[in-house]
């Protein structure tokens, strides 16, 4: 999957600007391939597929101002630079200061849309592709055309499911734009946005084929599955709390996807040593260094610039902490009284706490708790570990939830959950232990845990806000404004502002509450 990072410039010709964006309706193809001529064989029609992945690991989403992984600064799990005086983007959204014209927000807005118009040329086109481009059949004998669709609508469903998350309400467009008339729609409501993205991952879950083999261009490691999208799907449903079709698909997930539980926790991140693409690997941001071992590559994982210390030689954080620093009730940076802190979850003994956080980057008295979880040592900007979006693990978390909100927690359940557990203390997966967590609790005892093991476990991989936005406001002003002191939190504040210039190019887009309107 890496080596298609490397052809994505030939995808740039379906590269166009944002819905929101006049200049792109009619441009002249000087110097670059048409969007005809890209879909007129199948080697064109692979590069527009894989172009979809560049905003991922090519611009902002994952890489560059690392826009999605900024928004976990805004939960109980991840702290800011060193002092609340500093005004970084970091701050801004962990103290609740940032505003409509900050550029976060609209990178988020204008990397997703990009995947969404990037994504509907795909679905228009693709259906009708003739010759060897639409007879070519992938590793799994199914039609390229088929999987080219099912990943061009999981990618679709990927950008507006954290469109939908994040702004609420979002104009959707599901054709590619070619009018002016086209280009400033209202936004629509939520619930037509996540019956899309329903829509799409159902479709995307037939399409895709079960495995890939590693083996042929379209055919490598990395790319999304049948059980990508399904555990999308549960994600969206637990989302939703439609608890019962997030208990069923994420089941199916677990038992027919082909995926399994690594032995080790550790076996999942390769930033410290495991496998890329491994058999718990439901779908990761594929980074490549490109082959250099000095300097900056375009396509290589930048973790060194958020996760390194002061005292990292290749690349690092330039003389100050690392920013995405764990919450930690001793730290000296906190506010008095502060509590709740990710640090102070873990259970003595529990290895997910070593994999994910170490105290001995920095230099002197700037030591603080930094992550390491995605971000191997010394490389700086070269480094190439991916960053995992969905896992198996997360899918025995979704199963255990679903199922305790429908009542109580299940055998089968408590099982997928205790595996979990046992695996974070070194324990082998299937046999009962001492660190299980018993039968006969309560909804409310079991809720407790579930969140906790899942805060735990997925720690650090851009899950904790979206759970606290689907906990509710009442956990979230708990956890934020009386155990870790920002005052500036309100409920409106579980939404991003609308980027102030897609309000002034699109007069019929309105801010969300809590912002200033225009």
């Amino acid at each position: 999957m890496k080596n298609i990072h490397r052809i994505l410039g030939l995808a740039a010709v379906i590269s166009l600007t944002l819905p929101a964006c006049n200049d792109m309706l009619e441009p002249k193809p000087y110097g670059q391939q048409t969007i005809d001529a890209t879909f007129s064989d199948f080697g064109g029609t692979l590069n527009a597929v894989n172009g979809l992945y560049n905003q991922l690991s090519g611009s902002d989403l994952y890489r560059g101002r690392t826009s999605l992984l900024f928004v976990d600064y805004a939960s109980d799990d991840v702290l800011g630079t060193d002092t609340r005086l500093t005004s970084s983007n970091y701050n801004l959204l962990d103290y609740f200061e940032l505003q409509p014209d900050n550029q976060l927000p609209l990178d988020i807005w204008d990397g997703l849309y990009r995947i969404i118009y990037r994504a509907n040329v795909i679905v228009e086109r693709v259906p009708s592709l003739t010759l060897a481009a639409g007879q070519a059949l992938n590793s799994a004998n199914q039609p390229f055309k088929d999987q080219f669709m099912g990943e061009a609508q999981f990618m679709r469903a990927f950008a507006y499911f954290n469109l939908v998350r994040l702004f609420g309400d979002v104009p959707m467009h599901l054709v590619p734009i070619t009018s002016p008339s086209q280009v400033n729609i209202p936004r629509t409501p939520a619930g037509e946005v996540y019956a899309q993205i329903i829509t799409d991952l159902t479709e995307a879950a037939a399409l895709l084929p079960r495995q890939q083999s590693g083996t042929g261009s379209g055919n490598e490691f990395g790319r999304p599955i049948s059980g990508t999208a399904k555990a999308m799907l549960a994600d969206v449903y637990l989302t939703l709390k439609q608890y019962d079709n997030a208990r069923i698909t994420a089941l199916d997930v677990i038992t027919t996807s082909g995926k399994r539980l690594n032995p080790t926790y550790v076996a999942n991140f390769a930033g410290r040593g495991g496998v890329e693409n491994s058999p718990e690997s439901l779908f990761e941001v594929q980074f490549s260094n490109e082959g250099r071992t000095t300097g900056t590559a375009g396509l290589g994982n930048p973790y060194g610039f958020i996760m390194g210390g002061a005292s990292e030689t290749n690349g690092g954080s330039s003389g100050s902490l690392a920013g995405y620093r764990p919450t930690d009730n001793e730290s000296p940076d906190n506010e008095p009284g502060f509590t709740g802190g990710l640090i102070q979850e873990y259970e003595a003994g529990d290895v997910r706490k070593d994999v994910t956080f170490q105290r001995t980057l920095g230099s002197s008295t700037l030591q603080r708790w930094l992550t390491w979880k995605h971000h191997v040592l010394g490389t700086g900007a070269i480094g190439q570990a991916n960053f995992p979006i969905y896992r198996l693990a997360e899918m025995h978390l979704i199963y255990a939830e679903a199922t305790n909100e429908l009542g109580l927690l299940d055998p089968a359940g408590l099982e997928y959950l205790n595996q979990l557990r046992r695996r974070a203390f070194g324990l082998p997966l299937t046999s009962a232990s001492e660190r299980d967590i018993p039968g006969g609790l309560t909804q409310a005892q079991y809720r407790a845990i579930i969140r906790s093991e899942r805060r735990k476990e997925l720690a650090m991989e851009n899950k904790r806000w979206f759970d606290l936005q689907r906990y509710g406001a009442d956990y979230a002003t708990q956890v934020l404004r009386v155990n870790q002191g920002r005052d500036n939190f309100t409920p409106e504040k579980l939404l991003l502002p609308i980027p102030r210039i897609e309000l002034i190019n699109n007069p019929r887009l309105e801010q969300n509450l809590g912002y200033p309107p225009r």
